[in-house]
């Protein structure tokens, strides 16, 4: 099966919702069907792309709020950016490639910060744009 080419799977999801437990069991399935399996997990907190958002997390940038949708995305997106060649390569390889959380969620939670609508929709537009078009991160 390896001269088929790869495919990106994503799985999204609050913490505890049962991702660690889905990604299990699609690993062993694939690979029991013969597929090569990989996995990769955003943010990758122990890569130095991931500097920015760890401490965005812990709070470092003040006020918060003061970040914002557009420039918390970026630190997000560049972590992503970062392991887009591993990525690439895996897919290229013939590679089932099994991400647990990817560009999904950053939508979802920083989408929320918008109380308008459509300047919800404008920021998911300019985001896929950022991602997939000037980052040329690989596409699900």
């Amino acid at each position: 099966m390896k001269d088929q080419p790869g495919n990106l799977i994503v799985l999204e999801g609050a913490d505890g919702a049962g991702k660690s437990t889905q990604f299990a069991l699609l690993h062993q399935r694939l690979e029991n069907l013969g597929y090569p399996v990989e996995y990769i997990s955003f943010p990758q907190y122990n890569e130095e792309s991931s500097i920015f958002v760890r401490r965005y997390l812990a709070g470092e940038f003040r006020p918060s709020e003061s970040v914002g949708a557009y420039t918390a995305s970026m630190f997000y997106a560049l972590d992503r950016y970062f392991a887009a060649d591993k990525i690439r390569t895996w897919l290229d390889e013939g590679k089932v490639v099994l991400v647990d959380r990817y560009t999904g969620s950053n939508m979802a939670h920083q989408g929320s910060l918008f109380d308008n609508s459509e300047q919800r929709r404008g920021f998911f537009l300019w985001l896929d744009q950022m991602e997939f078009e000037m980052l040329k991160i690989p596409r699900p």
